[in-house]
């Protein structure tokens, strides 16, 4: 995972355990926030980037595997009821803002090239030729530093151990000329083309988070060895939420598309009731799959499939 500037927090090492994260989240976005929240927790981080209330990028990482957007944002909230954790939010410019952005999900123009390799002074020139938007960054195994670039211009410095943005290149150049030093520079779009994306906007907080806390009781349930109540008690009303639900799931990964094939199945196959059968589940899972697939082949279907799946599961236990 990144690691992004530390200064200027909010919060620092919250207890994530009794927090409403979606509460938090909806709350940064409708205050306005820019800058971040960072959630860690063992073997797990998160980071949640907002510019002007808009979350522009989340991403975690889990056991070394690296998830973004949606799947992201699923696995802080099961992460949070599972095992808690701590979050802290560190508030930034607009501007280092974009230089984050860069710095979590940018294209990498270089990346991890020794710097005696490397032709920096005009690799620099090239960034302020082009007006790059983005980050440099020097480390070793022990030392890192940062310089922030805006239209092609450093705005400001940053090292392991600095307790604000500086103003100095000084350090940044003392760490890349260690030995065995390395560099990585990362761009991105300006701050305008990124703010006409908002991921809050684009999923359905509290029914996800609903989603997590189910999941975490099917978990508890079956590491206490607590019987599940039968499927055919469940009501109509809670196989519409079901279907909802699935819907959701889809609509993240195909937008429109994607809930119009769940209503489609559902619809076609006999309505909600044949989710309580599980050779039906089965088929409608696999129309799904084939209609996405039909529908965007570059889109993770399989990742989809497995969340619906994890969906059913949970609201079939409860």
């Amino acid at each position: 995972m990144r690691v992004l500037p530390n200064v200027n927090p909010l919060y620092v090492k919250m207890s994530a355990r009794n927090s409403d994260i979606p509460d938090v989240l909806e709350k940064l976005g409708s205050g306005g926030f820019t800058g971040y929240i960072y959630h860690s927790a063992p073997e797990f981080e998160f980071y949640g980037l907002f510019a002007q209330g808009q979350l522009l990028c989340a991403v975690s990482s889990s056991n070394g595997r690296e998830k973004s957007g949606f799947e992201a944002i699923v696995l802080l909230l099961d992460k949070v009821l599972s095992v808690g954790g701590e979050i802290s939010v560190f508030r930034m410019t607009a501007d280092l803002a974009v230089c984050a952005h860069a710095l979590i999900v940018g294209q990498r123009l270089i990346d991890g090239d020794e710097v005696r390799q490397v032709d920096i002074k005009g690799i620099l020139a090239r960034l302020k030729g082009q007006g790059t938007n983005g980050v440099v960054r020097f480390y070793t195994a022990e030392r890192s530093a940062m310089m922030f670039y805006k239209d092609g211009l450093p705005i400001g410095f940053y090292h392991d151990g600095a307790t604000a943005i500086e103003s100095s290149p000084e350090e940044s150049r003392m760490i890349a000329g260690l030995p065995g030093a390395r560099v990585e520079i990362c761009s991105t779009k300006s701050l305008d083309e990124l703010l006409q994306y908002d991921l809050l906007q684009m999923v359905n907080l509290q029914k996800l988070w609903e989603s997590a806390r189910l999941r975490n009781v099917v978990q508890a349930q079956k590491e206490t060895s607590e019987a599940a109540p039968a499927v055919s008690d469940m009501s109509e009303q809670r196989l519409l939420e079901l279907v909802d639900d699935l819907s959701e799931v889809a609509a993240a990964y195909l937008l429109r598309a994607g809930r119009e094939i769940v209503e489609k199945r559902i619809a076609e196959r006999g309505g909600p009731g044949q989710l309580l059968d599980a050779a039906k589940r089965t088929i409608f899972l696999e129309q799904v799959k084939s209609d996405a697939t039909a529908s965007d082949s570059d889109a993770r279907i399989d990742e989809m499939i497995d969340l619906m799946k994890s969906e059913i599961a949970a609201r079939l236990a409860v």
